[in-house]
């Protein structure tokens, strides 16, 4: 079939499909609350700590009891112990059962890159696609021109009810954004206006666009429609020049919404739909680095750059403080993983508030602490999340789910 015949007809199905990728996205949040946080998938015999899924995308949270979580900012300046130090499971804590919140003077050096901690049993799995064959694409892209140590910032444009926002807060919230010092804006998919409306504030302050194609819990076919609707607005107004990179699912394999084997064959789809259209740029999916590692043969080869999402809160011995180095570390691995792609952290960040998740400790303090040093360190290669708070989110089972908004730290 002729690209232009397939464009129309799916033009109907894509509008349809589209408005409704908003909905499965809160539907999936719920979800992962309500069905899987009752399913633990690993126990930890020496904290007493339970791992379970808890966030909206997806990543294992380390949940302590109760004894552990409650730790309040002292009125003077405390000691801070080892950003990796984790008590057994005393009674009450003590001084130094967790890190407070005063940054040490010199944080503690990571000796080499390690992994953020996920569990590796127990995990669902899906079977691979039959007749599988690896994708023969090559790719060679320059490295993306950050604008310093700000690159990106996560962009959603719902209303704290979960409708969408008007074109107008659309307009100022990408206008405060590139006030802020940011040339890049990623969103997670075509819903709500995003393309036009987003894209149009974008052009007039100089904001580059990582565009995304979401992969719900309905699978890939649901979403082959927002790559219709991308390639029809880009050839509508001429907006290629704009987009600097189009993530094709995010955490798709991690949360069994896809196989690697279909998320693969999809990426390869969206490219050549995007190139037959005049796309130039590099295409690529986002998941966590232990899921990239695991299947790295197949899915390295049909992404142009190499992308996960690398949240240090998530790792319970990491600290705010230390949160910087976390995502040098996992940046390096993640340039390991794929062998000679660029290496870059697709959604990063730390909650202002909500309960303890071991040595990640939430809360306004820790969160300046924390994005400080992403923003030093590893800012030029990641995207932090998110522009503001997202209170259309259930507050989920740390009460961290909707205060990791963040623009408000950048100058």
């Amino acid at each position: 079939m002729k690209f232009s015949s397939y464009l129309s007809a799916s033009a109907i199905l894509a509008f349809s499909v589209a408005s409704n990728v908003h909905m499965n996205h809160e539907k999936l949040h719920h979800k992962r609350h309500e069905a899987l946080f009752d399913k633990p998938v690993l126990q930890g015999s020496a904290c007493e700590c339970t791992t379970s899924w808890s966030t909206f995308y997806g990543e294992p949270t380390l949940i302590q009891p109760a004894k552990y979580r409650s730790m309040t900012a002292p009125s003077s300046s405390p000691t801070q112990t080892s950003a990796h130090q984790i008590t057994d499971s005393p009674e009450t804590p003590t001084s130094s059962a967790l890190p407070v919140d005063i940054a040490p003077a010199h944080p503690p050096k990571l000796a080499a890159p390690f992994e953020q901690d996920h569990p590796k049993a127990d995990e669902p799995t899906l079977p691979a696609v039959a007749e599988f064959k690896k994708p023969s694409h090559k790719s060679s892209f320059s490295p993306i021109n950050s604008s310093g140590s700000q690159w990106a910032m996560t962009y959603s444009p719902y209303t704290p009810s979960g409708g969408c926002k008007p074109s107008s807060e659309i307009a100022a919230d990408v206008a405060a954004v590139a006030a802020k010092g940011f040339s890049s804006l990623r969103l997670y998919s075509t819903d709500c206006n995003g393309l036009s409306a987003v894209a149009t504030a974008a052009q007039s302050h100089n904001l580059n666009l990582i565009l995304g194609v979401y992969i719900s819990d309905d699978g890939i076919s649901a979403a082959r429609p927002q790559i219709q609707e991308i390639v029809a607005w880009a050839n509508k107004n001429s907006q290629w020049k704009g987009v600097e990179m189009i993530v094709v699912g995010n955490e798709a394999v991690f949360n069994n919404f896809a196989s690697a084997e279909e998320l693969a064959s999809f990426v390869s789809e969206a490219r050549s739909a995007f190139q037959s259209a005049g796309y130039e740029g590099p295409v690529t999916t986002s998941e966590t680095i232990r899921m990239l590692k695991q299947h790295a043969d197949v899915l390295c080869p049909v992404c142009d750059i190499a992308a996960a999402n690398i949240h240090p809160f998530f790792n319970g011995k990491v600290t705010a403080s230390g949160a910087g180095e976390f995502v040098a570390s996992q940046l390096e691995l993640l340039s390991s993983i794929c062998p000679g792609k660029e290496a870059y952290n697709l959604e990063t960040g730390w909650p202002s508030k909500g309960s303890a998740n071991g040595a990640a400790i939430p809360g306004s303090w820790e969160q300046r602490a924390a994005v400080e040093g992403i923003r030093k360190i590893a800012g030029g290669k990641s995207v932090f999340f998110s522009f503001v708070d997202d209170e259309w989110k259930d507050e989920g089972d740390l009460g961290v789910e909707r205060s990791w908004g963040c623009s408000q730290l950048f100058d």
